[in-house]
C-alpha cells in the first residue's frame, strides 16, 4: 500500500515539476526540435531531391540515352536496339535548328519531331499538333516572345537545308520538355551559337528518311532512382550494350551509303560516256556536212559547167517532147473507158457491205444494252460488298469500345467496393470509441462534482490555518514575555511551563490543520485533474461523433457512385445486346451479296462470248470494205492519171511555148549560180571555224564531268567511317546540375547541421545538469525518506526524456517535411518542370540518429547528474553546497582599472569569473549561433564570388569560337580573314583548348590544357595570380600554370610535376605556378611547353575574342555574324555562362537563408535558456538585492550588465570560431568543377552581429519581466 501511494506520489510530482518549470521544459523541447528538425531535415533534402526528379523522369518517360549517327539512322538500327535485352523502349527522331525572328531579333529554335513512346511533352496551354502546319512551342520561349495559342511561327532553316517541308507553323500548344528542365536550351551550329527554345511538330513535316538519334530507355528503370549509383550502374550497361552492337550498323550504314554512291557514279560515268559518244557522234555529223559542203561546192562547179551544155541539149528535147504528145492522147482515150467498166463493179461490191453491216449494227446494240445492265449491277454489288465491310469494322470498334468501358467499369466498382469496406471500418472503430468516451465520461462526473465542495474545504481550512497562525504567534509572543518576566524575577518557572504548553498546544492545532489542508488541496487537484481529463474526454466524443456523421455522408456518397456506375453496366449491356443483333444482320446481307456477284459472273461470260461473235463479223465487213475501197482508190488513182496525164499533155503543150523563154533565163541562171558558188566557199569556211569551236567545247564539258567523277571518287574513299555518338542524361541541358545541386545540399547537410546540433544538445545537456543541482536538496529529502536511487532519478529521467523525444518528433514531423519542401521549391525557381512532382519523404536513419543523439546528450547528462548527487548522503543533500573559496580576478591586480569601477560593475565582472561553468557554456552558445549564422552569410559570399572573380578578375574575353573539325584550311582563313577585319572586335587570340585526363587515384580528372598562340592578347585574356597574395604571373616559360582547385585535389604544389593523359599516353609538365581560379580544370602553357610535353606543335583550333567597350551589350550579335561562317562550329558566351550561374546561385539563396533563419533561431533559444538557468539559479541573490533596496530596473542592469557582456565576448569569439568553420564547410561542400570563394563579407559579421544583438536584446526583455516577479519573501526563507 505504502509502494503504491509512493508512486502515486513521485507520479504527481512529476507533472507538477512539468507545470511549475514550463519554461525549462518548453525551452528543452524547442532546443532538441530545432536541432532534430534542422540536422534530418537538411539531411533528408538531398535524397528528397533526387526523388522528386527522378518521379518527374518516370512520368515524362525521359529518354536513358541518344543514339546519333554521323550517317544518320534506319529502322534496321531501330529494331537492332529493340532486340537488346537491356533496352525497354526504343523511339526515332528528326531534329534541325532554324532561325526564327527578324534580322536584329533573331532567335535559334530547336525543333524536333514528337516522340510518342518517350520524353512525353507538359502541356501549359492547348495541345499537342496533330497534323502538317502545327507546332507545340516551347513555354519560356513563347513567354519571351509574345506567342499565344493560334499565332503563326515563321522560320528560315540555315543554308540550302529544305529538311522542314513547312517554313510556317501555327501554334496549338504551349509548355514543357524533360529534355529541359531549366532554363538552359544548348548551343547551336546555326545562329548566335545558342538555342533560345524548342518547338516539336508532327513527324511527317520532316522530309527526311533518315532519323536524326534515336531515344532509348533501359528496362527496369523505373525501378532505381536517378543521380544513385544504381541508376548509374544501369546506365552504363545500357551504353555498354549499345556500343556492343555500334560496329555492325555501323559498318552496315557504311556499306549502303557506299553503295548507293557507287551506283551513282557509275550511272554518272555511263551517263558521261553516253555523252561522250553522243558529242563524237556531233562532231562526226558536223565533219560530214562539211565535207558533204565541200563535194556540193565542186558538183556546183561542176553542175555550172553542165548547164550550159543543158540549153544546147534543151532545145532539141522540144522537138522529141511535140512528137511524144501526140502518141499520149491516144492511150488516155484507151483507158477512160477501162474506168467506166471498173467503177460499176466497186457499186455492187459496196451494196452487199451495206446489208451485211446493217445486220452487224443491230447485234452490237444488243450487246451495249447487255454490258450497261452487267456495270450497273456490278456497281450496286461493289456498294453492298462495301457497304458490308464498313459494318464489321463499325461492328469491331463498338465491341472493342464497349469492352474497353467494361474494363474501365469494372475497375471503378472495385474501387468504390474498398472504399466502402474502409469506411464501414472506420465507422465501426469510432461507433466503437463513443461508448468507451461516454463511460469515461460517466466516471469522471462524480469526481468533477466534488470539485466545488473540495474548493470550500480548502478556502476554509486555508481561513484555520490563519487562525490558528494566529494563535501560535500570540502564544509565542506570551511564552516570550513570560520568559522575559521569569528572568526579570516576576513568574517562575512553573508558570513558565503553563506558557510553553499552551504555545506547543498551539503549534499542534496548526499541525493538524495544516495536514487536513494538505489532504484537501490534494483531493482538490485531484477534483481539478477530472475536470481537465472529462473536458478532454468530451472533446474526444465531439470529434468521433463528427466523425460517424462524415464517414455516413462518405458512405452515402459511395453507395450513390456505386448506383451510377451500375446504371453504367446497364447501358453497357444494352450496347452489347445491340450490337450483337447488328451482327446477326449481317449473315443474310453477306449470302445475298454471294448470289448476286454469280449471276453477274454468268452475264458477263455470256457478254464475252456475244462480244467475240461480233468482233470478227465487224472484222470480216471491215476487210470487204477494205478490199472495196482499195478497188475504188485505185480507179480514181488510174482516172487521176488520165487526169494528170490530159494535165501533163497541156502543160506539155505550154513548155513547149515556153522552152525558147527558159532558155533564155538560163543563161541568166547561170551567171547568178557563179556567184552563189562564190558565198558557199564563204560559208564553207565560216562552218569550219564552228566545228572546231563546236569540238573544244564539247572536250571541256567532258573532261568537267571526268572532273566531277574523279572528285566523287576521291570523297568515296575520303568518307570517314561512321560512328554512333552516345548521350545519356548528363548530356542534357542542367540534367547533371541538378544532380550536383542535391550533392550540394548533402555536403552542407553533412558538416553545417552537425554543429547546429552539437550546439543544440550541449546547451540541452547543460539545462538538466543545472536541474539536477538545483533540487539537490529535494533529492536528499526523498532520499531520506526512504525512496530509491531509481525512483528518485526516474522523475530527471522522465523529465529529460519526455522534453527531448517529445522535440525529437515535433523536429523530425516538422524539419522532415518542411526543410526539403522549402529547399526544393526554392530549386523550382530554377527547375521548373520538377517543382509539381514533390517527393518529400521521412527518412528514418536521419530521424533515429539525430532523436538518439539528443536523447544520449540529455538522458545521459540526467543519469550523470544524478549518480554525483544521488551518491551523497541526504544530510549532504539537504544542506546547501559549500561556497566557493572567492578568489581575486585579473582586473583586482590592476589597480588603475579596478578604482575606477562603480560597486556594479565590480559585482558584475565578479560574477561573471565566480560562475565559470555558465561563462564558458554561455559564450560557447552565442559564439556557436554566431558562427553557425556567420557561416550561413559565409556561403553566399563565396558562392556569388565565384562569377565576379572568375568572369571579371580573372577571365576576360567575352566568347569562345570552337571550329568545325572538318573546316578546310579556305575556310579557316576566311574565319581570321573575317574577325580583322570586323570592327567590333577589341582583340582575338587563337587557342589551342584540349581536354585531357589527370589521373586522381583511382579516378580522373578532366583537364583543359589551354595554349595562346599571342601571348600578348594573353594577357588580355587570363590573368595569372595569387589567391591570397594577389600577386599576379606571367605564363612560365619553364612549366605550366595550373588552377589551385587542380592542384589541391591532385595533391600538387610548386615544382612538382603534373601527369596528364591522352590516348592512353602519358605526358609529365613541371608546375611553375598555381593561379587562382573557381570554375573549372585549367593548364595555361605557352606553345614552347606545349611542344616540349606533347611533341607536337599545338594546331590553334579555337579563339576567344573580346569586343570594344561600345559593343558589351551586343556580344551575341557580333557572334551570330561570326556563326554564319563555315569554319565556326559553335560559340559559347561568357555571359550565358554567367546568366546561368546567377540563376544557380538565385536557388542556393534561398538555401542559405533557411540556414541563417535556423540558426538565428537557435541563437535566441540559447540566449534564452541560459538566461533563464542564470536566474532561476541566482534568485535568493537577487531577491537580497531587492531587500537592499534595489529598483527594478537596478536588479536588471545587475543581471542583464553580465549578459551584455558575455554576448559580445560570444560574438568575437564566435567571429573567429566562424570563420574557421567557414573555411572547414567550403572546402568540404565544392564539388570537383568549382572552387568557391574563401573570404566572408565584412557586412555579414556585421549582420550577424546585429542579429545576435537584437536576439540578446530580446531575451533581456522577456528576463526584465521575470526579474520584477522575483518574490523577496519566498527567495529568501532558507534552504533548510
Amino acid at each position: 500500500m505504502v509502494g503504491k501511494k509512493r508512486k502515486r506520489a513521485l507520479h504527481k510530482d512529476f507533472w507538477m515539476e512539468v507545470r511549475k518549470s514550463r519554461a525549462r521544459f518548453i525551452s528543452i523541447f524547442c532546443i532538441v526540435a530545432l536541432g532534430v528538425a534542422f540536422f534530418s531535415g537538411i539531411q533528408a533534402s538531398s535524397p528528397d531531391m533526387r526523388l522528386s526528379g527522378d518521379a518527374y523522369y518516370n512520368e515524362s518517360k525521359l529518354m536513358d540515352l541518344k543514339v546519333v549517327g554521323t550517317m544518320g539512322l534506319t529502322d534496321d538500327d531501330i529494331q537492332a536496339l529493340k532486340e537488346l535485352p537491356e533496352t525497354d523502349t526504343v523511339e526515332g527522331a528528326y531534329s534541325t535548328d532554324v532561325i526564327c525572328g527578324e534580322t536584329d531579333s533573331q532567335k535559334v529554335l530547336h525543333v524536333e519531331s514528337l516522340n510518342k513512346e518517350v520524353n512525353h511533352l507538359s502541356i501549359t496551354e492547348g495541345r499537342l499538333p496533330q497534323k502538317s502546319g502545327e507546332c507545340f512551342l516551347d513555354s519560356a520561349f513563347a513567354s519571351g516572345q509574345k506567342y499565344s495559342i493560334g499565332d503563326k511561327v515563321v522560320i528560315r532553316q540555315p543554308g540550302d537545308s529544305e529538311l522542314l517541308k513547312e517554313e510556317t507553323y501555327t501554334v496549338v500548344g504551349i509548355g514543357k520538355s524533360p529534355l529541359y528542365i531549366s532554363f538552359n536550351r544548348g548551343n547551336t551550329t546555326v545562329g548566335s551559337g545558342e538555342v533560345n527554345g524548342f518547338m516539336y511538330v508532327v513527324a511527317d513535316d520532316f522530309d527526311s528518311d533518315l532519323y536524326t538519334q534515336i531515344y532509348v530507355r533501359a528496362h527496369e528503370v523505373d525501378k532505381v532512382t536517378s543521380y544513385t549509383d544504381g541508376y548509374d550502374n544501369l546506365a552504363d550497361k545500357l551504353e555498354d550494350k549499345v556500343k556492343g552492337i555500334e560496329a555492325e550498323r555501323c559498318q552496315a550504314r557504311y556499306d549502303s551509303v557506299v553503295g548507293e554512291a557507287q551506283e551513282k557514279i557509275e550511272d554518272a560515268e555511263k551517263e558521261l560516256a553516253d555523252g561522250k559518244k553522243e558529242a563524237d557522234e556531233e562532231l562526226a555529223d558536223a565533219k560530214k556536212k562539211l565535207d558533204d559542203g565541200e563535194q556540193e561546192l565542186t558538183d556546183g562547179e561542176k553542175e555550172y559547167e553542165d548547164g550550159k551544155q543543158q540549153l544546147a541539149d534543151a532545145r532539141q528535147e522540144l522537138e522529141d517532147g511535140k512528137k511524144e504528145l501526140a502518141n499520149a492522147k491516144q492511150k488516155i482515150a484507151d483507158g477512160r473507158s477501162q474506168i467506166a467498166s471498173a467503177r460499176q463493179q466497186v457499186a455492187d461490191g459496196q451494196a452487199q457491205i451495206a446489208t451485211a453491216q446493217k445486220k452487224l449494227d443491230e447485234g452490237w446494240n444488243q450487246y451495249n444494252d447487255g454490258k450497261k445492265k452487267y456495270n450497273a449491277g456490278k456497281k450496286k454489288l461493289d456498294a453492298a460488298k462495301k457497304e458490308l465491310e464498313d459494318g464489321k469494322k463499325q461492328l469491331a470498334d463498338g465491341k472493342a469500345e464497349l469492352e474497353q468501358n467494361q474494363q474501365e467499369l469494372n475497375a471503378g466498382i472495385a474501387q468504390i467496393q474498398e472504399g466502402q469496406q474502409a469506411v464501414e471500418t472506420q465507422l465501426a472503430q469510432l461507433q466503437e470509441q463513443i461508448p468507451q468516451l461516454e463511460a469515461g465520461i460517466g466516471q469522471l462526473q462524480a469526481a468533477v462534482e466534488g470539485l466545488e465542495a473540495a474548493q470550500n474545504a480548502v478556502a476554509q481550512l486555508e481561513a484555520a490555518v490563519q487562525e490558528k497562525q494566529s494563535a501560535v504567534e500570540a502564544a509565542q509572543a506570551a511564552r516570550d514575555e513570560a520568559a522575559q518576566k521569569v528572568e526579570n524575577g516576576e513568574l517562575t518557572e512553573e508558570e513558565l511551563a503553563g506558557y510553553e504548553q499552551a504555545l506547543a498546544q498551539a503549534q499542534a492545532e496548526l499541525e493538524a490543520v495544516n495536514g487536513a489542508l494538505a489532504q484537501a488541496q490534494e483531493s482538490l487537484n485531484a477534483c481539478q485533474q477530472a475536470a481537465a481529463q472529462k473536458t478532454e474526454l468530451e472533446a474526444n466524443l465531439s470529434a468521433a461523433n463528427a466523425g460517424v456523421e462524415t464517414l455516413q455522408a462518405k458512405k452515402t456518397e459511395l453507395a450513390q457512385t456505386l448506383e451510377n456506375l451500375s446504371a453504367n453496366q446497364t447501358a453497357i449491356d444494352e450496347g452489347k445486346a445491340k450490337l450483337n443483333e447488328e451482327e446477326a444482320k449481317l449473315g443474310p446481307a453477306e449470302k445475298e451479296i454471294a448470289a448476286n456477284e454469280k449471276t453477274l459472273k454468268d452475264s458477263k461470260k455470256k457478254l464475252d462470248a456475244s462480244l467475240k461473235k461480233l468482233q470478227d463479223g465487224q472484222a470480216e465487213i471491215d476487210a470487204n470494205k477494205a478490199k472495196m475501197n482499195s478497188a475504188l482508190a485505185e480507179i480514181e488513182a488510174n482516172e487521176q492519171k488520165l487526169n494528170s496525164g490530159e494535165a501533163e499533155i497541156a502543160a506539155n503543150e505550154q513548155k513547149l511555148t515556153d522552152g525558147e523563154k527558159e532558155i533564155q533565163e538560163n543563161e541568166q541562171k547561170l551567171k547568178d549560180a557563179e556567184k552563189e558558188l562564190e558565198d558557199a566557199r564563204k560559208e564553207l569556211a565560216d562552218g569550219k571555224k564552228e566545228y572546231e569551236d563546236g569540238k573544244k567545247e564539247a572536250e571541256d564539258k567532258i573532261k568537267d564531268g571526268q572532273e566531277k567523277i574523279d572528285d566523287a571518287k576521291k570523297e568515296l574513299t575520303d568518307l570517314k567511317y561512321p560512328e554512333w555518338i552516345l548521350t545519356d542524361r548528363n548530356g542534357l541541358p542542367e540534367y547533371s546540375d541538378y544532380g550536383d545541386n542535391a550533392d550540394r545540399i548533402k555536403n552542407i547537410g553533412e558538416v553545417f547541421p552537425v554543429i547546429f546540433f552539437l550546439v543544440a544538445a550541449l546547451i540541452s545537456l547543460t539545462t538538466m545538469t543545472r536541474m539536477v543541482e538545483e533540487q539537490r536538496t529535494q533529492i536528499g529529502t526523498m532520499k531520506a525518506l526512504g525512496y530509491s536511487k531509481i525512483s528518485i532519478a526516474s522523475k530527471y529521467l522522465n523529465y529529460a526524456f519526455l522534453a527531448t523525444a517529445g522535440g525529437s518528433v515535433a523536429g523530425i514531423l516538422i524539419g522532415e517535411k518542411i526543410i526539403p519542401f522549402v529547399i526544393i521549391k526554392s530549386y523550382g525557381i530554377m527547375y521548373h518542370n520538377v517543382e509539381n512532382t514533390l517527393q518529400i519523404h521521412y527518412e528514418l536513419k536521419y530521424a533515429l540518429l539525430a532523436s538518439v543523439a539528443a536523447l544520449i546528450c540529455t538522458v545521459g547528462a540526467t543519469i550523470f547528474s544524478c549518480v554525483h548527487a544521488l551518491a551523497e548522503t541526504p544530510a549532504s543533500l539537504m544542506r546547501p553546497p559549500t561556497p566557493k573559496e572567492g578568489k581575486r580576478i585579473l582586473l583586482e591586480r590592476i589597480p588603475i582599472l579596478w578604482k575606477h569601477l562603480n560597486f556594479t560593475w565590480k559585482s558584475s565582472l565578479r560574477n561573471l569569473f565566480r560562475y565559470k561553468k555558465r561563462l564558458f557554456m554561455t559564450i560557447f552558445g552565442i559564439a556557436g549561433s554566431m558562427a553557425l549564422m556567420l557561416v550561413g552569410f559565409g556561403i553566399r559570399d563565396s558562392v556569388s564570388d565565384i562569377v565576379h572573380l572568375q568572369y571579371t578578375n580573372l577571365q576576360h574575353y567575352d566568347a569562345t569560337i570552337i571550329s568545325d573539325d572538318d573546316a578546310t584550311d579556305t575556310e579557316r582563313e576566311a574565319l581570321i580573314e573575317s574577325l580583322d577585319k570586323n570592327e567590333s572586335l577589341d582583340h582575338y587570340t587563337k587557342i589551342r583548348l584540349s581536354k585531357l585526363t589527370a589521373p586522381n587515384g583511382k579516378s580522373n580528372l578532366s583537364v583543359y590544357v589551354f595554349v595562346p598562340e599571342n601571348l600578348e592578347n594573353f594577357k588580355k585574356d587570363v590573368t595569372l595570380r595569387n589567391r591570397v597574395t594577389k600577386e599576379e604571373y606571367e605564363l612560365p616559360e619553364d612549366g605550366a600554370a595550373v588552377c589551385e582547385k587542380t592542384a589541391s585535389l591532385l595533391g600538387l604544389k610548386i615544382g612538382d610535376e603534373l601527369t596528364l593523359k591522352k590516348d592512353d599516353k602519358e605526358y609529365h609538365v613541371k608546375i611553375s605556378v598555381i593561379t587562382e581560379n573557381y570554375a573549372g580544370h585549367y593548364v595555361y602553357m605557352t606553345p614552347q611547353i606545349y611542344k616540349e610535353t606533347f611533341g607536337e606543335e599545338p594546331v590553334y583550333e579555337d579563339i576567344v575574342f573580346s569586343v570594344k567597350e561600345e559593343y558589351k551589350d551586343q556580344v551575341e550579335k557580333v557572334g551570330q555574324k561570326i556563326m554564319d561562317l563555315p569554319a565556326v562550329l559553335s560559340i559559347s558566351y561568357t555571359e550565358s555562362t554567367i546568366e546561368m550561374v546567377d540563376r544557380m546561385l538565385s536557388t542556393l539563396g534561398v538555401v542559405i537563408l533557411v540556414l541563417i533563419v535556423s540558426a538565428g533561431m537557435l541563437a535566441f533559444v540559447v540566449l534564452y535558456n541560459l538566461n533563464n538557468i542564470n536566474i532561476t539559479e541566482r534568485q535568493r541573490e537577487l531577491a537580497t538585492l531587492k531587500v537592499l533596496g534595489f529598483f527594478d530596473i537596478e536588479v536588471s542592469q545587475y543581471v542583464l550588465r553580465e549578459n551584455i557582456i558575455l554576448t559580445i565576448a560570444g560574438i568575437l569569439f564566435g567571429s573567429g570560431f566562424g570563420i574557421l568553420l567557414h573555411r572547414f564547410i567550403i572546402v568540404t561542400v565544392e564539388v570537383d568543377a568549382v572552387m568557391f570563394g574563401r573570404n566572408i563579407a565584412p557586412l555579414s559579421f556585421l549582420y550577424c552581429a546585429v542579429i545576435t544583438c537584437i536576439f540578446s536584446a530580446v531575451v533581456n526583455i522577456f528576463m526584465h519581466k521575470k526579474l520584477k516577479k522575483i518574490d523577496m519573501v519566498e527567495s529568501l526563507k532558507s534552504v533548510e
